[in-house]
């Protein structure tokens, strides 16, 4: 199987903390290889701690990046030159972008942060480009081709599948794993023992990379098998599509072929709402997204991983893929089910509060074409409040010069809110400045290795200077 026209690019971050609305990348590893995962170019870009932010020690002492605290490049420069790396990258071929867990967290902190910067948010599922977690695929693999890759496992015989760990297993050095671009040099060399034993594994995820690929995956016969990891256990479902949410195109509902759908049928609407869940009948996927799902047919030995007879199971999905009824009753219940989230008053957290007009997108080019002295005079030009914010944050940090008095009173409130008081920016360990430092020092007293010393040395530098400027 070969396409010439796509390319691979492989991504992974390191960050102030695990928050992924308010943490801020401080370190970008993208490389670009051909599908032989040849590598063609590398970027290895760093930003120095955004004035507002508080890096945590738990993530410091895991991926050291300690350059960071003092590293010359503004967040602002980093998430432009990655901009301009992935347009470079994909002007005459189609990306395919690869993280490992980075649905949840990756691919978040891109999107979020190329908003926060005024830039098109969904650069890996736009214009072309796909994207694909590593880690989803290795589900798949786990659950139905361990006998290729090697899983390790802990004493309670729990799976273990991070990605340092998976490599180690695999003979792949993990040396200096944590380094944003050596992790993507571990995904790379997993990839290519994954394209060389089980090559229809890597060719599945590549055909449902984009939302259309993933719907003729689904819909693909006899049926699809779904493998998950929970806990470090398996769990395998034969699985067909039966349902879309009228409200949101890019949610849809499995059922669970074990499942006797004759039963389903016969079900009334608030029986039906009872199977949505871990122990239902039905599953809700987003397509949008990478799901560990591969076609049953692609499965060597499939009877050993199910439990029903293979015929029976064609035979409901057949049932299933038939009864337009039912699937109409379940896109309507999905749809009647819609959760409304409540509105967001931080800036943050609104980046899907809705596209941009056409007026901002254009707006948005022109800010950043414009040079710094035109810029502030460019603000009250957005009409969508949010850019507004964004756009006079961008400038008080990055060119405090062009910014009024009033700007810069505005941004001194905002940073010592975020530095000194409690709020959502604190969730997953996030820490106030005092906090941190009562934490660094503690450490600092009691540890006896250099390299941790050093660390907490320069995170309590960077925490003192922040509390110096802004207390």
């Amino acid at each position: 199987m070969s396409d010439n026209n796509k390319l691979y690019v492989f991504n992974d971050t390191e960050t102030t903390g695990l928050n992924t609305w308010y943490s801020q990348i401080i370190q970008i590893g993208s490389v670009l290889s051909d599908e032989n995962f040849d590598v063609i170019e590398e970027l290895d870009i760093s930003s120095k701690v955004l004035p507002w932010v508080v890096p945590t020690v738990g993530a410091y002492k895991v991926h050291k990046q300690v350059k960071s605290l003092e590293c010359s490049m503004s967040h602002h420069d980093m998430m432009s030159a990655l901009k301009d790396k992935w347009s470079q990258w994909g002007k005459d071929k189609n990306l395919i972008h690869v993280t490992y867990n980075g649905m949840k967290f990756d691919e978040e902190l891109f999107r979020r942060q190329f908003y926060w910067n005024l830039y098109e948010p969904y650069m890996t599922n736009t214009n072309g480009a796909a994207r694909i977690d590593l880690m989803v695929v290795m589900m798949i693999i786990a659950n139905f081709y361990s006998d290729q890759i090697f899983f390790p496992v802990d004493g309670e015989g729990k799976i273990k599948y991070k990605l340092e760990l998976l490599a180690e297993a695999n003979g792949i050095s993990a040396q200096n794993a944590h380094d944003a671009v050596i992790d993507c040099y571990l995904m790379i060399n997993l990839l290519r023992l994954i394209k060389e034993k089980i090559p229809d594994v890597w060719y599945s995820a590549i055909s449902a990379s984009s939302k259309e690929g993933c719907l003729e995956l689904l819909n693909s016969k006899p049926f699809c098998m779904q493998g998950e990891l929970y806990g470090g256990k398996k769990f395998t479902y034969p699985v067909v599509p039966c349902g879309q949410n009228p409200n949101n195109k890019n949610e849809i509902v499995l059922v669970d072929l074990y499942f006797d759908p004759k039963e389903l049928f016969e079900m009334k609407d608030v029986e039906l709402k009872g199977q949505f869940g871990r122990s239902g009948a039905f599953k809700k996927i987003a397509i949008n997204k990478t799901v560990p799902l591969i076609n049953a047919q692609k499965i060597p030995n499939l009877s050993q991983f199910l439990d029903a007879p293979e015929k029976q199971l064609e035979e409901r999905a057949k049932l299933v893929r038939e009864n337009k009824d039912f699937q109409d009753r379940i896109s309507s219940i999905l749809g009647d089910n819609q959760f409304n989230w409540p509105a967001q008053e931080i800036v943050e957290q609104r980046i899907y509060d809705g596209f941009p007009s056409d007026a901002d997108k254009l707006w948005r080019d022109r800010f950043e074409l414009a040079p710094w002295a035109e810029k502030a005079k460019l603000i009250e030009g957005f009409e969508d409040d949010r850019y507004r914010e964004l756009a006079e944050r961008i400038i008080c940090y990055q060119k405090p010069e062009f910014a009024s008095k009033e700007m810069l009173d505005r941004f001194q409130t905002f940073v010592k809110t975020r530095l000194f008081s409690k709020g959502p920016w604190l969730k997953d360990k996030g820490q106030t400045l005092d906090q941190a430092i009562v934490e660094a020092e503690t450490l600092l007293a009691e540890t006896d290795t250099e390299e941790e010393k050093e660390i907490l040395e320069k995170l309590l530098s960077h925490y003192n200077e922040k509390k110096s400027i802004y207390s």
